[in-house]
């Protein structure tokens, strides 16, 4: 019978580093995602690779790994093997800087180039080995949770770190991302695990830290609300980005990069805003309108709660 395990990474899965899951039954192994840096741990041959979407983290050392088989989420086809390509994806006019921060930080060489495309939502069979995919789009448009043998369900990057939800690409979107959040919390799910934190969670464990990590995207925004209530006149994105209200501080050779993905989410979240009616937009920049942020998260996060 088949069986999964976490595979965590170094750091304990941290960024740049990611967790793997590695599933098994009688010797055949299916690798979910490469972040982990699994052939530090002897494991470079496998039956077959899963990679849940081309964000650098994931598929970090892929060409370390033989496997037999390769497959990712429909929606990569346009990126495999073309790293430039993909940069562009990410990061728009900064991807010159985005391949040297991939490069220097998570040992990409390039983009994996599949054999197989599944479509999320659908079933993979590899040899008797069943995965159920579920897309989660928040994230990225390709992100795609797994629903793993014995009911366990690998959240990918819905994972639950302190540091909240991430959607620093072009194509993400926070209001997407609660929708996930509570998608989520709501699958018949025995236990959960994530691509960044080291450690199993039980249902009821898993359906509280998910609370609490949808909490954090309401904290982000209310960052941003404090910021256009503190300066007193309308402001645009770039005028909030280096303030602490996403990143504590730039990593040093990373400053333009991470600027520019501080600058993606500051702008996304003054949409959320506008969508909660606590921030407009006006010719000058956005503003402040009157709001209870407070309320907005004791209901989101009730929602999720409810679900345990």
């Amino acid at each position: 019978m088949a069986g999964a395990r976490l595979v965590p990474g170094p750091l304990g899965g941290r960024f740049p580093f990611s967790n793997c899951v590695l599933v098994e039954d009688a010797g055949f192994k299916v690798l979910v995602d490469t972040g982990c840096e699994p052939w530090e741990r002897g494991l470079v041959d496998v039956d077959v690779v899963v990679f849940t979407h081309f964000h650098p983290d994931h598929i970090r050392g892929f060409h370390r790994l033989r496997a037999g088989r390769v497959a990712a989420p429909e929606g990569e086809e346009p990126y495999a093997g073309r790293l430039e390509r993909l940069a562009l994806r990410f990061a728009g006019e900064r991807w010159r800087e985005w391949i040297s921060m991939a490069r220097l930080v998570m040992d990409l060489e390039g983009v994996p180039e599949p054999g197989e495309y599944f479509r999320p939502g659908e079933d993979l069979c590899f040899r008797g080995v069943c995965i159920k995919t579920y897309p989660a789009r928040g994230h990225l448009q390709t992100h795609t949770l797994l629903e793993l043998p014995g009911g366990l369900v690998h959240l990918v990057d819905i994972d639950l770190t302190g540091f909240g939800p991430w959607y620093g690409n072009p194509e993400a979107s926070p209001e997407l991302f609660l929708l996930d959040i509570e998608a989520a919390a709501a699958m018949e799910a025995r236990s959960y695990l994530s691509a960044h934190k080291d450690r199993v969670y039980s249902r009821s464990e898993g359906v509280e830290a998910l609370a609490r990590f949808a909490g954090r995207l309401v904290e982000q925004a209310e960052g941003v609300y404090k910021a256009l209530e503190a300066a007193g006149r309308p402001l645009w994105p770039w005028e909030l980005t280096g303030r602490g209200i996403i990143y504590r501080r730039y990593l040093e050779g990373m400053e333009t990069i991470m600027s520019y993905f501080e600058g993606v989410m500051i702008e996304k979240l003054l949409g959320l805003l506008g969508l909660w009616g606590c921030a407009r937009k006006t010719p000058g920049g956005y503003v402040a309108r009157d709001c209870r942020l407070a309320v907005i998260k004791d209901r989101i996060t009730g929602n999720i709660l409810s679900l345990a």
